[in-house]
This record gives structure tokens, C-alpha cells and sequence, in this order.
């Protein structure tokens, strides 16, 4: 990546480091969208859902429970616990965004999804000036939002023109497999993931609890294959 040394110039390589995110961004933004009424949710919940969490694994999960008619309480500690991960991504890149205020942390940490954090902590890694680089983040994750919110609304709508007797419910554990399948890359992910499924599978607990304690099931038998040496 070239060198760049000032606020337009970094904020223009940030939009262009987005460019080859879009064949990833955009269907699973519709199928965030579409999973979202196929729920039963309106498309302004939908949408709304699409911008507060901004995190796809997340409103899947929120659209399942929401479908299953879980508590909110539920649906918003079962989203938070998918979202763990982004604590690490804030602790990875916070010594570089120290400097900065409030307002522009506040609103870094808003945009921060995992795509834009890959390719930004790559680019804060790199020689050169440092100054203005919090820009490239803000390019990446500007672009990621709002290709983002286009594309759920592609899907919004597109879910919202099917009709109601043709079942929608597939596109949920479709889009799980299609992100779960990817990260199986050692054994400890996919014990992990058997965990986490068969928990899921075996449990039942009152108010939809059956779902955080299977991926607190899985994350914990991941964590101990990682301390047993069995991740490769």
C-alpha cells in the first residue's frame, strides 16, 4: 500500500481498501435483511436492527430469537455475547487511536467490524508517517457502513416482496453455515463448534437461554483445546 501523509489523502485510501470487501459486504448484508422479515419483523425494525447493532453474526442471531419470540432481554445479552470479540479488536488497536478525542474514539468504535480492523491494523503496522491514520480507518469503516445499510435494505425490501406463504426460515441457519463453515481451520474452532452445536441441540431452557449457554459451551471448548495443545 502507498504512502500517504494527510487527512483526504488517507481517507481516499481507506474508501479504496473497502473496494474488494464488496463481493463479501453486500449478500450477506441482503440475507441480513431478508433473514431480519423473514423473522417477522417490519421492515423499519428491520432496518433499525441494521444500523444500531451493525454487526451481521449479531442480527442474525437477534432475528432468530426475535422469530422464536425470546425476550428482549434475551435477544440484546445473546448479541452482546457474539460481539465479545470486538473487546479484543479495541484492545489491538487502541494504543494507536490514544491520541485522539473523545468524539473521534467514540466514533471509530462505532464503525470498528471485522473486515475494516483486519485491513486497518495492517495499515497502522506499516513505516511511514502515522499521523493521520485514524483517517484510513474512518474511509474503510464509512464505506463498510454505508455499503452495509444499502445492502440490508436491498434485502429489507426484497424479503418484504416475497410472500408470506413461501418460508423464509432457511436463510437463518443457511447464513450461520456460511459463516461457521469458513473459521474451521484447527481443531480447536471445530471443537468448539461441535460443542456449540450439540448444546444448542440438547439443552432447553426457559426464556431462549439454551443459545448463550451453548456458545459459552463452545468458546469454553475451544479455550481448552487451545490450552491443551490441541488447536493444530
Amino acid at each position: 500500500m502507498s504512502q500517504v501523509s494527510n487527512e483526504r489523502s488517507e481517507f481516499a485510501a481507506g474508501v479504496r481498501a473497502f473496494i474488494p470487501m464488496l463481493m463479501a459486504i453486500v449478500p450477506f448484508g441482503m440475507v441480513c435483511g431478508a433473514a431480519a422479515i423473514a423473522a417477522g419483523m417490519t421492515p423499519w425494525q428491520a432496518f433499525a436492527m441494521s444500523w444500531i447493532i451493525f454487526a451481521g453474526s449479531s442480527q442474525i442471531v437477534a432475528a432468530q430469537l426475535f422469530a422464536s419470540g425470546a425476550p428482549i432481554l434475551v435477544i440484546i445479552c445473546t448479541a452482546a455475547v457474539v460481539n465479545l470479540r470486538f473487546m479484543m479488536y479495541g484492545a489491538s488497536i487502541a494504543p494507536h487511536l490514544a491520541s485522539l478525542s473523545k468524539r473521534w474514539q467514540f466514533l471509530l468504535s462505532y464503525l470498528l467490524v471485522d473486515l475494516a480492523y483486519a485491513v486497518a491494523i495492517l495499515h497502522y503496522m506499516e513505516q511511514g508517517e502515522r499521523k493521520y491514520r485514524h483517517w484510513f480507518l474512518l474511509g474503510i469503516s464509512i464505506a463498510t457502513w454505508a455499503c452495509w445499510q444499502i445492502a440490508t435494505l436491498f434485502g429489507i425490501f426484497l424479503g418484504s416482496l416475497i410472500p408470506q406463504d413461501w418460508s423464509l426460515d432457511f436463510i437463518i441457519p443457511l447464513t450461520f453455515i456460511a459463516i461457521v463453515v469458513p473459521l474451521l481451520s484447527n481443531r480447536a474452532m471445530l471443537l468448539a463448534s461441535i460443542a456449540g452445536g450439540i448444546a444448542s441441540v440438547l439443552l432447553v431452557l426457559p426464556l431462549q437461554l439454551n443459545l448463550i449457554a451453548a456458545a459459552m459451551i463452545g468458546v469454553s471448548a475451544g479455550l481448552l483445546a487451545e490450552k491443551l495443545g490441541w488447536a493444530k
